[in-house]
């Protein structure tokens, strides 16, 4: 199974959600972007598209909540240190309803989403300091960070 994410306008976005019956289709937003995924065995829909290949889940994706994307850039020699450390941990988060490691198809910045329930259950995991760090972790390339999104429709002002 394939994850495909693109970036865009959330009015974009939402057209082109609803030209396919792709489902879920998470849209999900910030304040500085909106970001379109979903998961198929076809090749991707986005014209531009970063790619991934679903190497562990946990849970059903939903189009509500509050998601967190974790950028996880790895050393080629740690991949396999990592991804065994990581399928595990994925099993391991409590106060999601969904989770993906991502490992990309093009580069070397694994993506770890998590879908919650609310924010205060990202917060609660974030106090755990789950995320390794170069400084801990050989395998970890560069820096680690964390963008946060609401799903579902954006507020309109």
């Amino acid at each position: 199974m394939n994850g495909y994410m693109t970036n865009g306008t959330y009015p974009y976005l939402e057209k082109l959600k609803s030209k396919h019956t792709i489902s879920p289709f998470i849209l999900m937003h910030n304040e500085d972007k909106a970001v379109a995924y979903y998961e198929d065995t076809n090749s991707s829909i986005f014209e531009t598209s970063r790619d991934y290949l679903v190497l562990a889940q946990a849970g059903k994706l939903a189009e509500l909540g509050f998601i967190s994307l974790s950028h996880l850039p790895v050393t080629d020699e740690g991949r396999p240190i990592f991804e065994m450390d990581y399928k595990q941990k994925v099993n391991e988060i409590s106060g999601g309803i969904a989770t993906r490691l991502l490992r990309p198809l093009k580069g070397n910045s694994y993506i770890l989403l998590v879908e919650w329930n609310n924010p205060k259950d990202y917060q609660a995991w974030k106090q755990t300091k789950p995320l390794p760090n170069k400084k801990e972790d050989s395998y970890i390339a560069g820096s680690v960070y964390t963008e946060t999104f609401q799903v579902g429709e954006e507020e309109k002002e």
